[in-house]
């Protein structure tokens, strides 16, 4: 259950991630839908609850304190109890900082550098008091680079999502403005934890997700064209009956599917969610493969009814734009993942000596045919040749060629 939990957040951060970039370039080209709105009752609603000082204090320490959790996390590619425990010790310290730049606010540019400074003496603690290391250039470096990685996401955060060029007071809003960014560290931490790897190029690495493999365009394109190529070659095998049945059934299935989305749009228009039913959408489709094989019912009427009856409540539930970008986005990929627990499991592992086409419908479920797994897993299981022979054929070690077949049946198994 835990496994499943962490992928679903997983998930749901690449989606966002991904959102987020088609965001910025909209704001570029003048499209600005998704700026906090701050007259919206509810945020007004609930910044009157924190007008306290002492409640607002506490509140950005609380955030301060997770922000340089966050950045010495990938500073360091730890995620250890040992620095939380020391980001909790920090804390008095941290508060003394806000109040000395609670002093100089006039001078935001030295409010700036100071924040710097402070961070990078609670690095030179950490790893010299904590860590026990010397001050070296790798940790200057990442910690320059992450400076540079913060200052990035910050300012698409900012671009994206803020409609005025003052300052806010709302200090709600102004939690929703930082919510973005951290949700753009939280990624990156999770890629230098899993890769233990900082680069400004960050939107390259890969994480070992379908959804990264669907969002590169290239490989999109290859295999939708492979995918055309062979569905026409089949197409055209078939007797003119069969040609003409396809035809039918696929324009019939277009129409049903187009009022299907029809009828939800405008149920999302009642509901005054076009926007977010558009999110909500969109992050079920992007992450519905990420989770294994989606859920469909065998009646096409049950599928309409229950489809639609589920858009209405989620276009229900979900937070106005102006409120969060996040909300929908987990509610579309909380809606993927669900339907595949209905999803009966009939995936076994690999075992030598399987039927070819057992073997190429269960493997590409999580490989690509043209790779190079695919192709030792195919020598080993289907044409029986051994480790050794692998290793000197792939130029990797015995228990490298295992370590590969064991991931791919551990992928297969998660299916």
């Amino acid at each position: 259950m835990f496994k499943d939990y962490q992928k679903y957040l997983s998930t749901s951060l690449k989606v966002y991630l991904f959102v987020l970039i088609i965001i910025f370039i909209l704001k570029i080209v003048g499209l600005d839908y998704f700026g906090i709105d701050i007259d919206n009752p509810i945020i007004a609603s609930i910044a009157s609850k924190f007008e306290n000082p002492f409640v607002k204090d506490a509140l950005y320490l609380l955030i301060l304190v997770f922000y340089q959790y966050l950045m010495m996390s990938i500073i360091f590619k730890d995620n250890s109890l040992k620095l939380k425990v020391f980001m909790l010790i920090m804390i008095p310290f941290t508060y003394g900082i806000q109040i000395l730049k609670g002093i100089i606010i006039n001078y935001s540019s030295f409010y700036f550098l100071l924040e710097i400074a402070y961070l990078y003496l609670v690095c030179i603690i950490y790893q010299c008091i904590v860590l026990k290391f010397k001050i070296n250039k790798t940790m200057n470096k990442r910690f320059i680079i992450t400076i540079i990685l913060n200052l990035l996401f910050e300012f698409i955060s900012m671009i994206t999502r803020y409609k005025y060029a003052i300052y806010v007071e709302n200090i709600i809003a102004v939690l929703l403005l930082d919510l973005d960014y951290l949700m753009l560290l939280l990624i990156a931490q999770k890629i230098v934890i899993t890769k233990g790897d900082v680069k400004l190029c960050i939107f390259q690495q890969e994480a070992g997700s379908s959804l990264l493999k669907k969002i590169n365009l290239k490989k999109s394109l290859q295999r939708l064209l492979k995918n055309y190529q062979s569905n026409i070659e089949a197409f055209k095998k078939k007797k003119k009956e069969e040609k003409l049945t396809i035809i039918i059934f696929s324009i019939l299935s277009l129409i049903w599917n187009c009022l299907t989305l029809v009828l939800v749009f405008i149920m999302a228009m009642v509901n005054d969610t076009p926007i977010e039913c558009i999110f909500i959408i969109s992050s079920f489709w992007l992450s519905k493969h990420s989770f294994g094989e989606p859920f469909h019912f065998d009646s096409m009427i049950v599928c309409f009814i229950v489809s639609n009856l589920t858009y209405y409540i989620l276009n229900r539930i979900t937070t106005p734009l102006g409120i969060s970008i996040f909300i929908p986005i987990l509610l579309g990929v909380g809606l993927s993942y669900v339907t595949s627990k209905f999803v009966k499991k009939t995936y076994k592992p690999l075992y030598r000596g399987m039927p070819k086409e057992l073997f190429e419908e269960t493997i590409l479920k999580v490989v690509d045919k043209d790779s190079e797994k695919y192709n030792i897993c195919y020598e080993f299981y289907i044409d029986k040749k051994s480790d050794l022979s692998l290793s000197y054929k792939y130029n990797y070690s015995v228990a490298g060629i295992r370590k590969i077949k064991d991931r791919i049946n551990d992928k297969i198994k998660r299916l």
